[in-house]
């Protein structure tokens, strides 16, 4: 097998998040003799001139065979290859910009339902309350199952100002939530970092892999440098993944020169295999853990396997998300194409994660709600309880208006534990607020975390 090694050749390609950022022009076709197709070809060509000459109705030419393309992607049965027309396309461009209008949320096909991977920092749906793992079932009066994801962000974006409903199945919770979400531009502010207060230990938080996330990621590094600090959290926790060259280039940060970050092996057989390694000093030399969970995938999930394999660092929390294959689009003309899954990607030590995630070395669950918790939060939800109670009462987060909302709570027989109501309450009460780098109350994997910095 011929093995070409291509450091940092990446011909624009990424790994996908959501729907997939992609890009890339290089066009190859490949003819696979498995069986003759050009029997299927006639088979084709009769169905579309037997459309065009008895079809009770004329057709558009053009809806005609770009319906014939999206079917052949479609029948792949991979979530992340799709036709693109001009309308995706377009949708694709405002991505790639890091500006689009919606409601906030990276989602994918998984296991046949539509599956939140991420709420986005800041958004819409992240201030109501979306949550990694949430399956969307319903949009407004449209069920979902078994449409595309282009159909889907279709039907979720839309003029800014207006609202869409979301119908949502979550683990643990009995009936439905709804999210009545108004659509917003977004804009991606992919880095935020900080000190923790009263320790020596940054934090560096990555939401996405942007355009600029390396200069911002480099910039924080510089600044935790000047400030002789050594211990740093690197938080990846609900970073759906991005661009795979900046990916790489963070690494380049925290990796010795040489050290491998990532491969990826196209078709089997095909013999292509490019191998990328660490092209510079590392910048930050310090001690590090790295947050990730269920929302942690693609290009997130490149940096945790580069840092654990290669022994960097250690990574706490959950399992990551398992998204593990590249993306490339192939122009069809200038405003439509087709985004394909040409490779998968491998981890330093060979491993393959795409469909199984990576788990940390240390396994600290975030819990919040008990199962007490569970049984009252259906009716919580549904019945917008701490909306109206914090609307109403118009209170602060002080501890006279925590016992307050629990009482409340308990009166309308829907007691939680201390720590759920306070959650919900600081919450409700910070989504029209400006969100702090990071928030120590109820953490308990950044807790863990900085418990274990500190030990040296």
């Amino acid at each position: 097998m011929m093995k070409k090694i291509r450091e940092r050749r990446l011909h624009f390609m990424i790994f996908s998040f959501l729907l997939g950022i992609f890009a890339g022009i290089n066009l190859t076709y490949t003819l696979v003799a498995q069986e003759p197709a050009h029997k299927y070809l006639d088979y084709f060509h009769r169905v579309y001139q037997l459309i065009k000459t008895e079809y009770v109705d004329e057709p558009d030419t053009k809806d005609v065979f770009f319906g014939a393309i999206d079917g052949m992607v479609r029948s792949l049965k991979d979530p992340f290859s799709r036709f693109l027309d001009k309308d995706a396309f377009a949708e694709l461009k405002e991505e790639t910009s890091g500006n689009f209008v919606g409601v906030g949320i990276e989602i994918t096909i998984k296991d046949g339902q539509v599956t939140v991977i991420a709420p986005i920092a800041d958004t819409p749906a992240m201030r109501a309350g979306v949550l990694t793992g949430d399956v969307i079932f319903k949009i407004d009066t449209t069920l979902i199952k078994n449409k595309n994801l282009n159909e889907i962000i279709k039907l979720i974006r839309g003029v800014p100002g207006t609202r869409v409903r979301l119908f949502v199945n979550r683990k643990g919770v009995d009936e439905p939530i709804v999210f009545e979400l108004e659509r917003q531009p977004i804009k991606v502010a992919s880095v935020t970092h900080a000190v923790i207060a009263g320790k020596r230990i940054g934090y560096l938080k990555i939401k996405i892999f942007s355009a600029d996330t390396d200069r911002e990621v480099e910039k924080a590094l510089r600044a935790f440098n000047q400030k002789n600090i050594t211990r740093l959290v690197v938080d990846l926790r609900g970073n759906p993944g991005g661009y795979l060259d900046k990916a790489i280039r963070v690494c380049d940060f925290f990796l010795k020169k040489g050290d491998t970050i990532v491969t990826t092996k196209g078709r089997t057989g095909a013999g292509v295999i490019e191998e990328f390694k660490s092209l510079e000093s590392p910048l930050y030399t310090g001690k590090m853990i790295l947050l990730v969970d269920q929302g942690s995938a693609s290009a997130s999930e490149i940096l945790s396997g580069a840092i654990m394999d290669n022994k960097r660092g250690s990574l706490l929390g959950e399992k990551t998300f398992g998204k593990g294959s590249v993306q490339k689009i192939f122009n069809l003309n200038e405003n439509t194409g087709i985004a394909l899954t040409v490779a998968k990607y491998y981890t330093p030590s060979g491993a393959s994660i795409h469909g199984t995630g990576i788990a940390p070395q240390h396994a600290v669950p975030l819990i919040i709600f008990s199962d007490a918790d569970k049984k009252h939060l259906s009716a919580i939800y549904r019945e917008k309880v701490v909306e109206q109670y914090v609307k109403e009462t118009k209170c602060a987060y002080t501890e006279e208006h925590k016992k307050a909302f629990a009482e409340f709570l308990r009166r309308k027989g829907m007691p939680l534990t201390d720590t759920a109501a306070r959650f919900l309450l600081k919450t409700e009460i910070g989504k029209l607020e400006k969100r702090p780098a990071y928030d120590l109350e109820f953490d308990t994997q950044l807790v863990r975390s900085l418990e274990l910095l500190a030990k040296d």
